[in-house]
């Protein structure tokens, strides 16, 4: 059962991080409000389709959950490192959007969260 609920949480991670960056990578900054030049929309392209990749990394994980740690650490340990980008953005420059904060939270608490679960979860079955 638990590795179905972990199954399940990992989907959903995915396709939430597939959501996002397709958005970002479709409409850019458009969304939020804020008109940028052509280099800043490109970056933030990019790293939308960076979070399509690790929906996707996600996603390819979750047949073989046990034998899929390192590509769950991997990409957890990037996307909270991004996070903790985005964190120095908010502490210097204040709370822009709702959407920026809703990512945090997901890169900051859900995602080590899943990781942490993966691991607990893997170290388990493997004592059985």
């Amino acid at each position: 059962m638990e590795r179905r609920l972990l199954q399940i949480a990992l989907a959903i991670v995915g396709l939430v991080a597939i959501l996002f960056g397709v958005t970002g990578v479709f409409f850019g900054t458009s969304l939020s409000g804020v008109t940028l030049g052509v280099t800043m929309e490109g970056y933030v392209r990019f790293i939308k389709g960076v979070l399509i990749a690790a929906g996707l990394i996600y996603w390819s994980a979750i047949p073989r959950l046990e034998a899929r740690g390192e590509r769950i650490g991997v990409v957890s340990f990037l996307l909270v490192f991004g996070a903790a980008g985005r964190l120095l953005a908010v502490v210097g420059h204040g709370f822009p959007t709702v959407g920026l904060m809703v990512s945090l939270i997901g890169e900051l608490v859900v995602v080590p969260l899943i990781w942490l679960w993966h691991r607990s979860y893997v170290r388990r079955s493997a004592a059985r």
